[in-house]
This record gives structure tokens, C-alpha cells and sequence, in this order.
């Protein structure tokens, strides 16, 4: 697995993290055999490298000290067989280390997968933080009906590797950030830009691939 890059870390040395989540990898091993889980490594990982940290007002974490002490299980969800943690308000991880979301529909209970693993997460974070300016203006989302003819399309854009994963495409230039993200196996495309020229001009350049 690749290693998070140097902005992301930074951006996590900036944000902080409680020590008091820090729990001995060996008393989590033994306390996750309560959740009769397929393979623990990414919950073990998660814990060491992102427990703790200061993110928008919550802290992330999955389990507290206090709970493995006293032996208490969390809610967990099952989702295509998937047991799923929540890790804060609104994100959830599942026993694979891919991201979940929950559907916002009325009454519905459905999750959908969103990063690969929090790494990703947290390098989309890192560089939003940096890049605050392509916001200037209010992103439109568009559904790609043809995503290879799209991803070349966007060969002259600058590809953000560390800011994408199975279910995230970034590109960027000097005005704009194209980010890709798939959802049920669909791909839809947000464009920010700091010109609304310019962004009407690559709209209208992938008017066949998107709608």
C-alpha cells in the first residue's frame, strides 16, 4: 500500500490527535474476535495510524478505551457482507477499509461505498485545504456516460494520484479540479473552477461523454 504523502501528513500533524484513543494492537486484536470479522487488518491499521485525529469539531475513532476495557461491542452495520464501523458523523468503515456513506434518501438504510481506504480521504482533505480557491465558484455535477473516453479526454489536465482510488478520478489545471466519483457503478464528474468560461469550455468539449 502506498504511503500517505507529505501534505497529507501535514495536514494531520496540523489537525491533531488524541492519544487518549491510542489502544496496544494486541488488546484490540483479542477484543475485535467479538465481532466475528473475515480479517481485522484494516481495523487494526485504521487504529494506529488515524484514531484519535481532530477532524471538522469530531474526533475519528471506531472504539474508546473505556469500551474495550469493559468489553462493549459498538454498532456495527452489515452491508454486501461487509461489517461496517461508524468512524464519525456521517462516515462509516468497513472490515475491508473501504469508506461508506449512508444513503440520504427518505427511510432508506442503504450505505454506498466512497474511498477506497481513509487514505484517501484524507489526501482529498489535504489538498481542499491547499487548493481552497478552485471553490470560487459553485460546482454542477454531470453523470459520464463513457468513462474511458472521458479519462482521456482529460489528458492535458494534471492526474492527482494520491486523491484517487477505485471510486475517485482527479485532474487538475491553473483554473480548474475535475473529480470523478463513482457511485452503484455510476460515474458522475463535479467541475470547480476559478472561470466560468473556462469551465462552460470543457463542458462543452465533453458534451458527448457527460449529460
Amino acid at each position: 500500500m502506498k504511503q500517505l504523502s507529505e501534505p497529507a501528513l501535514s495536514f494531520m500533524e496540523k489537525a491533531g490527535r488524541n492519544k487518549e484513543y491510542r489502544i496496544d494492537p494486541d488488546v484490540l486484536k483479542e477484543h475485535l474476535t467479538l465481532y466475528h470479522l473475515q480479517d481485522s487488518t484494516e481495523i487494526l491499521r485504521f487504529q494506529k495510524i488515524f484514531a484519535g485525529l481532530h477532524f471538522q469539531d469530531t474526533v475519528v475513532h471506531i472504539f474508546t478505551p473505556e469500551q474495550i476495557r469493559e468489553r462493549k461491542t459498538v454498532n456495527t452495520y452489515e452491508w454486501k457482507g461487509q461489517t461496517l464501523f461508524p468512524i464519525n458523523d456521517g462516515l462509516y468503515m468497513a472490515e475491508n477499509g473501504e469508506i461508506a456513506v449512508r444513503d440520504c434518501g427518505c427511510n432508506s438504510h442503504d450505505f454506498y461505498f466512497y474511498f477506497e481506504k481513509f487514505d484517501t480521504f484524507i489526501e482529498q482533505q489535504a489538498f481542499f485545504e491547499k487548493h481552497r480557491y478552485y471553490k470560487s465558484l459553485p460546482s454542477y455535477s454531470h453523470e459520464i456516460t463513457d468513462l474511458k473516453e472521458f479519462s482521456a479526454r482529460m489528458s492535458g489536465y494534471g492526474f492527482l494520484p494520491d486523491g484517487s482510488d477505485r471510486y475517485n478520478l482527479m485532474w487538475k489545471n491553473e483554473v480548474s479540479l475535475v473529480h470523478a466519483t463513482c457511485h452503484e457503478d455510476v460515474w458522475s464528474v463535479g467541475i470547480d473552477s476559478v472561470s466560468e468560461n473556462n469551465r462552460s469550455k470543457l463542458i462543452e468539449q465533453l458534451k458527448d461523454v457527460i449529460q
